[in-house]
């Protein structure tokens, strides 16, 4: 991650147009939230946004990933005053590209905060509406699939669905594998999702060397954001 900052630092300063260095500002967002920098954070989105808005007009698609990255932070940090805004009008930029991986991540985090309300039919509908969507795109194997799969699995397991949480985690897992790191923080929310149907459904000794493997990978990682 602080490499990955240093280089963007320097592309912001080489980059011309509005909207590519509202991209980079977009980078070092996603970099410094990795960091735990969420003030910093704050400021490259609030740059981003301004700068596309600028140059493309508030209706470019490329708006929408700047509005679901507010969103995802400020959902991160517990601020959800606008988080729903933020997603609804990310989805209604988006609502001529409906296979745009933005209108998944707008999906997965509207179904993250229906959660949190209790409301888990509406949940269930946007997870489920956005695997269909990474489905017909045909990215079967891309992480943001996983995460909502994982998600799915969460809100079955709390659910008492259990024989259908397993098979999303297993699906999930297959994709990690082959595309993240085994220490990347994606992989210690699914294994810690895993680990809480295992201990549910009885299986306390795997339980607890999953939740063990889930506790090394975070504290490794200084990130405390999952969310994508």
């Amino acid at each position: 991650y602080q490499e990955s900052l240093v280089l963007l630092q320097n592309a912001l300063e080489e980059t011309k147009t509005k909207h590519r260095k509202g991209d980079t500002h977009d980078m070092l967002g996603r970099v410094t939230t990795a960091l735990g920098d969420f003030d910093a954070a704050k400021e490259h989105y609030h740059q981003a946004l301004q700068l596309k808005e600028r140059d493309l007009g508030k209706k470019h698609r490329d708006i929408a990933t700047t509005l679901n990255n507010i969103a995802d932070l400020n959902y991160i940090l517990g601020q959800t005053e606008n988080v729903e805004s933020l997603y609804r009008r990310a989805l209604q930029i988006n609502k001529r590209d409906q296979l745009n991986l933005e209108v998944c991540r707008s999906l997965n985090g509207l179904a993250l905060l229906h959660n949190d309300n209790g409301e888990f039919t509406e949940a269930e509908e946007h997870l489920k509406r956005a695997i269909t969507i990474h489905t017909k795109a045909e990215r079967r194997d891309h992480p943001y699939l996983a995460t909502v799969l994982t998600n799915l699995g969460i809100l079955y397991t709390n659910l008492e669905r259990y024989k259908e949480a397993a098979p999303l985690f297993e699906r999930a897992e297959y994709i990690q594998n082959h595309e993240l790191r085994s220490d990347h923080p994606d992989v210690a929310v699914r294994l810690h999702a895993t680990a809480a149907l295992l201990h549910a459904t009885g299986k306390t000794t795997q339980s607890a060397k999953l939740a063990a493997r889930a506790e090394n990978i975070r504290s490794k990682q200084q990130a405390k954001a999952d969310l994508y």
